[in-house]
Order: structure tokens, then sequence, then C-alpha cells
């Protein structure tokens, strides 16, 4: 689960073919990580793995800043411009991966990833209040072409019957809110303290609520979780290089090949085959994307 953040402070020199790299890797590294939830959550409850996935994303992290040495890690994590805003950060990225997660338990891979990829439209509207910054009437078009998509990719859905459907739009406004976050607060941190601070959040948050929803994990299952912790810090590391390494509007419109690894895994693992629909929402809803990601007015 992933749609492209506010980028920190881009490098000196942007180097377009290492970001496009970073943003095709984190695509495919959300993928499997997500495929990896989706299989867990049918035998776990999803909270224990949001757990997992947080606990896994600081050991690794933790491991790696420790090889670069105590002063250098010191200076990466005070040289943020508003701890608490960092934490805000890593509440919301924790409430978008526990709506996730139990959207993965019920519905199919590629239906949540082209819910979420609603994600820009909600951030453009979001950032009128919270931000006071202006849309211009093309860009509002391209928020309701893309709604128009998210409505078409649904189908008719009998909210009462199938209430799971709802919860994609949970993990989006979060996510929305998360990205909004990350441009007020982190805009100007190191990637690796951003890193650090959001799992650090998501971390601690889970571990208070996780004994009320644990379950013994099967000894075949444990490199599973494993791999489900590894894999989500890789590819928040792998996104947030992406947007340094490049500029997010060249980089952005690449991480909706993810549409195409849901498809495949979803097939593969769990014998989802998307309908017709899906596809044509997506593409009103990846264009709306891509258009607010590469125009300023």
């Amino acid at each position: 689960m992933a749609t492209s953040p506010t980028p920190a402070l881009p490098l000196p020199a942007d180097r377009p073919l290492l970001g496009i790299a970073f943003m095709l890797a984190a695509g495919l590294l959300f993928t499997l990580l997500d495929t990896g939830v989706k299989w867990l959550t049918q035998s776990y409850s999803p909270v224990q793995i949001v757990w997992a996935r947080y606990t896994g994303h600081m050991l690794v992290l933790g491991a790696y800043l420790l090889m670069l040495g105590w002063p250098r890690c010191r200076a990466i994590m005070t040289s943020v411009e508003s701890l608490p805003g960092q934490f805000l950060r890593g509440l919301l990225l924790l409430g978008a991966s526990t709506f996730a997660f139990l959207a993965f338990r019920e519905l199919p891979l590629l239906q949540v990833y082209v819910i979420n990829f609603s994600t820009p439209l909600l951030v453009t509207l979001l950032a009128i209040p919270l931000l006071k910054e202006r849309v211009t009437l093309a860009r509002g078009l391209a928020v309701a072409t893309g709604f128009v998509g998210v409505i078409i990719a649904i189908g008719p859905v009998d909210w009462r019957a199938q209430p799971a459907a709802l919860l994609p739009f949970g993990m989006a406004f979060c996510f929305s809110l998360y990205q909004l976050a990350t441009r007020r607060f982190g805009r100007n941190d190191h990637p690796l303290a951003s890193l650090f601070y959001a799992g650090l959040a998501g971390a601690l948050a889970s571990s208070i609520i996780v004994p009320f929803f644990w379950s013994p994990i099967a000894m075949g299952d444990i490199p599973l979780f494993l791999v489900v912790g590894t894999l989500g810090a890789a590819s928040q590391l792998g996104l947030i290089m992406a947007m340094r390494c490049a500029p997010a509007s060249l980089v952005s419109p690449f991480l909706y090949l993810q549409i195409v690894w849901a498809t495949i895994s979803g097939y593969l693992v769990f014998g989802d085959v998307p309908l017709i629909e899906t596809y044509l929402g997506a593409v009103l809803i990846v264009g709306a994307g891509i258009y607010l990601a590469t125009r300023r007015g």
C-alpha cells in the first residue's frame, strides 16, 4: 500500500534514473509486503500483523543506524524540525496501515490499491482547509474526474452487507493526512529521521494494543512475519530515496505500476480475477493523479 509522499528536501543534483529505479523498487516491495500481509490476515489479527510490521521496521532500521555509528546517528535523529510533528506523521501512517491490513483481509489487493490511488485527490482537497492552498479549476476538474473513477472502480455495493468496502477509504483518508503532515513537518528532515520516528510511533502505539489481539504464531509463519517487518522498512526507504533523487512529478507516476504487480500477485497467490470496471476506474484515477503530480496549475 503506497502513494507518493511529499518529498523531503531534494539532493543538490537530481538523479532521475536512480529516482525512477528507487520508485519501481518501492512499488514492487510494497506489493510483496501487502501480499504477505493478506496471507497472514487469513490466520491472524490485522492488529498483530501491524505490530509485526512496525516492530520489524524498527529492528531493521535500528541495526542500520547502529552501523552508521553513534555520532552520525545522533546528528540525524536530533536534526528534525518538529518531533511532535514527526510522531503525528507516524500515528497517521499507523492508522493508514491498520485500515489497509483490515481491508486486505476482506478485499482483493487490486481493489484496495485502486481506492488508495485516490489519495492525491484527497490531498488536493484537504490542503485547501488545512494548508490554505488554492485549487485551480483545472485541478478541481481532475479531482472530480478521479472520484468518478473511484465510483466506477467500486461498482454497485450494498454497504450494509459489505461494510469492509469502506475500509480502503479510511486508509486513503489517513494516508492523505500523513502526506499533508509530511509536507508540514517533515519536508526538510533527513529521510532516515523521518523513517525512524514514523516507525517508532507505530511500534509504540501498536505495542500497547497488540496484547488484546494476540494469538500464538505458528513456527512456519515466523519467517513471513519477519519478512513483513523487513519489507515495511525497505519499501518506505525506497519511496523516500526516490523523492530525494528526482522530482516527485517525474517519479510518482511509476508507482502506479503497482496495479500490474497487484494484478499478478492477486491472481497467482489468491486467485483473484479483477473486474473490467476496476480497470476502467483505475484509468480515470491514475490519469487524474498523474495530472495533479505533473501540473502546477
